[in-house]
């Protein structure tokens, strides 16, 4: 398993549906089970990485359509990692619109402010600074310098700011074309697409006539309708060891004759003509790229777009391992002993009570238990916005409080819970009030308001929407509350209960299963029906489908200005 987990789905991913050789390299670090075999698979995966870029970046600049002039530095020799991160990032650094040029700027293009290397140059030039300086033979790397190495330096880190700096040029379909069939109504390709680690498998696609491939059995990657060869840095021909095709990198150029190289180290030598090529268009010489087009007008990129979206999402649910230690230690303990007086292994107990003993769940369950037990930053990053704001309304300016507001930034959903419990307690003087008090079922209407705010925007609220934190003020005379999330029930069935539908049916039932949460359905409705036994106005709802918000208001009786005096009311007297 990878040390840092946050980095196994990048690379899982990436031997998913990046170009075949850069996913079998992450397919290799992916799988490495020591410091040594990190350290050696990273930095053979960033080196494949920069052979695939310069091919990319040659075939789209000798594609390149006005009159800018320009020339690589020559190739020649052995070619080594260095050689290549040079001539991608000429590529990127020269003059001309080509279709690659802005895909590359996004990893490549130095800020001009502070003078900053592009994400994945900065990451490779680290990665090809690291190999020099260990030395080009890693293989007998000491377990104990390559632990060093990954605590100081951190290679797989840097291998995934390269990959995703480049995301975009990765996302392109890489392919072979082994025959074109004319029919009457259109061109048949057939063709292979070399995406992911698995072996390709011989498909067939129909395209408008005269809108092939200019050339078979050769590597092309399109980009939108553009299809670039990318020979002779990238062959696709036959593995002479293991009598296989695969593609063939370019990897030293003597004289008349290329040497070319497979991601398993098998060589062989070519002298037809490979060496002038590799010349030519280091001197910046021209070439016409292909243009197809399916016959239903769409272009192969987008075609493999969709392709690549059912892979990744099938991935996602394949990848769905819950990794425990990962969250937030305090919140999980104190959940399992919510849930039962034998807590001895929290993680076995959640996971048998919460998930029905499941070891994997689906992606969006995934995101829901890392918004109730993540770390700040894990919440953070899925939410991008705050959690939660807490506020007391001023009676005369009808303005938060400077000092009685609490804005919950990156806490996980529990946590935030117990800010809110406390909030009220510090702002009211129920000093005694913790988070516990919202297990109770039964109650007046001022507790029962209370819990209705907690819980029910807790279930309710749509947290892929990053636009706003939820919200909870203390007017004199009532508590609204607003979040994202329109309401999927109708507002004038909200009072029926016991057909809600949530949007976050895990966190509901994480919450009904310590107490906290009730019937699905039945929070508003029992709500109303304190009111209308209290003599109270029925709460009031206001559901905008187009802005995608909800809104709750809560009142109480007309007389009660004071608010401390009521909020002293609102918690216990059951």
């Amino acid at each position: 398993m990878v040390k840092v987990i946050a980095d196994q789905w990048p690379l899982r991913r990436g031997s998913l549906i990046y170009p075949m050789p850069v996913a079998i390299a992450c397919g290799r670090v992916l799988r490495a089970r020591t410091a040594a075999e990190r350290v050696n698979a990273s930095l053979k995966a960033a080196e494949v990485l920069t052979r695939y870029l310069a091919a990319v970046a040659v075939a789209s600049f000798a594609s390149r359509n006005d009159e800018a002039e320009a020339k690589l530095s020559e190739l020649s020799g052995k070619l080594s990692f260095g050689h290549f991160l040079r001539t991608v990032q000429e590529v990127a650094g020269a003059k001309g619109n080509h279709p690659a040029a802005p895909l590359l700027a996004q990893g490549f293009k130095t800020t001009k402010r502070n003078n900053l290397r592009g994400k994945t140059d900065a990451a490779l030039v680290a990665l090809l600074e690291l190999r020099n300086g260990d030395g080009h033979d890693l293989r007998n790397l000491d377990e104990a310098k390559a632990i060093a190495i990954e605590a100081t330096a951190a290679p797989v880190s840097e291998l995934l700011a390269a990959l995703d700096g480049v995301d975009a040029i990765l996302s392109k379909p890489l392919f072979v074309v082994e025959n074109q069939e004319w029919t009457r109504d259109a061109l048949i390709l057939h063709r292979l697409v070399l995406m992911g680690e698995s072996d390709p498998t011989p498909e067939s696609i129909k395209v408008n006539l005269g809108a092939g491939v200019g050339e078979t059995h050769v590597p092309y990657i399109a980009i939108n309708s553009i299809c670039l060869q990318l020979p002779p840095w990238l062959l696709w021909g036959i593995d002479r060891e293991r009598q296989n095709f695969s593609l063939l990198f370019l990897d030293a150029v003597d004289g008349a004759r290329t040497r070319y190289r497979t991601l398993d180290g098998g060589t062989q030598y070519h002298d037809d003509g490979l060496a002038s090529s590799v010349r030519e268009l280091c001197s910046g010489s021209n070439r016409a790229p292909d243009m197809v087009v399916l016959l239903d007008g769409r272009h192969l990129a987008n075609e493999w777009g969709e392709t690549r979206n059912r892979i990744e999402e099938s991935g996602r649910r394949e990848a769905g391992r819950i990794d425990w230690h990962a969250f937030d230690t305090a919140t999980v303990r104190w959940y399992a002993a919510r849930l039962g007086p034998d807590a001895a292994d929290p993680h076995a107990l959640i996971r048998e009570r919460l998930l029905d003993g499941r070891f994997l769940v689906e992606p969006d369950e995934l995101r829901q238990i890392r918004l109730l037990f993540g770390t700040p930053a894990a919440v953070r990053g899925e939410l991008q916005r705050a959690v939660l704001d807490l506020r007391v309304i001023e009676p005369k300016t009808m303005r938060p409080a400077k000092d009685k507001r609490d804005t919950v930034e990156s806490a996980n959903l529990i946590q935030a819970l117990m800010r809110a419990v406390r909030f009220f307690a510090e702002q009211t003087g129920l000093k005694d009030v913790d988070l516990e008090d919202l297990s109770k079922t039964e109650g007046t209407i001022d507790y029962l308001t209370l819990r209705e705010i907690f819980v029910n925007q807790t279930i309710h609220q749509d947290y892929r929407d990053s636009s706003a934190a939820a919200q909870i003020e203390i007017h004199p005379d009532r508590v609204t509350v607003f979040n994202t999330g329109y309401s999927l029930v109708p507002t004038d069935k909200l009072l029926d209960g016991g057909k809600s539908q949530s949007r976050n049916p895990l966190i509901a039932r994480a919450l009904r299963l310590i107490g906290f949460a009730e019937i699905s359905g039945s929070g508003i409705r029992a709500v109303h029906r304190a009111c209308q036994q209290a003599h109270r106005r029925a709460p009031t709802f206001e559901s905008k489908k187009d802005t995608n918000t909800f809104s709750l208001t809560l009142h109480w009786s007309e007389g009660a200005a004071d608010i401390d005096a009521y909020w002293q009311t609102l918690v216990g007297r059951i």
